[in-house]
């Protein structure tokens, strides 16, 4: 493990999970409110949100402890012209402070859905080019030919779509399972209502004070009865099952990837041989073989919830969490790999 990259390592990863969590959940949010209704699609996937600006946050003050110095941030900060680090990170700044300000305005169901909306796709946006930066910092520099290569933005987009997926699929089986563990157990629910739960009618009118709303948002999405044959559970199953079938395929396109780039180098100048040598290690083919035995758990997953009754997701937040763990984990040893492939051309 490249230690001295660590600081690196955690920013980049955690990073573009924090971008790929959001992006997920866009899609989500655009594909299954008409054939679900946007309240079912929020109650559902909201929780997630939560989560993804701690994780950002986590990630740049880790990249922060990369410099020798911290307030050399704001001198970077001088070429974001000509520089890809300046723009990613004022990008990175851009998307959390846009993740956040979505965030708060989706709690407390601030302005319009329409507005919110604009804020969510403006964040993925801003968040997408943040993980385009990532990759082109790398790409750019000709002299280092195993970064130089289109490989490792499609390595930087799939560590993003991985990650995101699995982790938004976790959170969400966490909260089906809190809500199921709930109802078993006879506590209180809300009414299962698709109407608004910051106690207006709808129209933004009523008197309920921010912390009321804050108090009804939280049982709603916590309390409210869960079962079997209700609009949450029944979306929450198809939303978990495009999870685990998008990340099965991402993690096949990764083992691709590999493939073409380390041919490519295999082939290349002196430089770029060395490199290839790094993925003869022991150390990636474990990396390798996590890969595939988050895809295998993934596949079960997928095969669980498309073949019985989605009555208790006790067992599937297992599988998807032991997932999610084992893709962080492998996604960190291919980081490392990336940066222990760092020879030079004529060095």
């Amino acid at each position: 493990m490249n230690l001295h990259e660590l600081p690196m390592i955690i920013f980049t990863v955690f990073a573009q999970m924090s971008v790929g969590a959001f992006v997920a959940l866009g899609v989500i949010n655009v594909v299954g409110t008409p054939k679900y209704g946007r309240e079912t699609i929020e109650r559902v996937t909201d929780p997630a949100i939560y989560a993804i600006g701690p994780t950002l946050v986590f990630g740049l003050i880790a990249s922060m402890f990369h410099m020798n110095d911290i307030t050399n941030t704001l001198n970077v900060l001088r070429n974001w012209d000509t520089s890809w680090l300046s723009r990613e990170i004022i990008l990175g700044v851009g998307f959390a402070g846009l993740g956040f300000l979505f965030a708060i305005m989706q709690w407390f169901k601030i302005a319009s859905h329409t507005i919110r909306q604009a804020i969510a796709l403006l964040a993925a946006i801003v968040g997408l080019g943040l993980v385009y930066s990532m990759s082109m910092i790398y790409a750019s520099v000709e002299t280092i030919p195993a970064w130089n290569t289109w490989s490792v933005p499609v390595q930087f987009f799939a560590t993003t779509f991985l990650l995101g997926a699995l982790a938004v699929g976790a959170a969400i089986l966490i909260h089906m399972s809190i809500r199921f563990r709930s109802s078993d157990n006879g506590t209180p629910a809300a009414p299962a209502t698709d109407s608004t739960v910051d106690g207006t009618d709808g129209d933004g009118k009523g008197g309920v004070g921010l912390l009321q709303k804050t108090k009804l948002q939280a049982r709603s999405m916590t309390r409210e009865r869960l079962t079997v044959d209700s609009p949450d559970a029944k979306a929450g199953v198809q939303i978990i099952r495009w999870v685990a079938i998008t990340s099965v395929v991402i993690g096949v396109i990764i083992f691709i990837n590999y493939i073409f780039h380390i041919i490519n180098l295999a082939t290349g100048v002196p430089a770029a041989q060395l490199a290839a040598e790094e993925y003869q290690s022991g150390f990636f083919f474990v990396r390798l073989a996590l890969l595939g035995i988050a895809a295998v758990l993934l596949a079960v997953f997928t095969y669980r919830t498309a073949n019985q009754e989605f009555k208790n997701p006790k067992t599937l937040t297992i599988l998807m969490m032991t997932a999610l763990v084992l893709a962080v984990v492998t996604e960190f040893m291919g980081r490392s790999v990336h940066y222990d492939t760092l020879f030079r051309v004529g060095m």
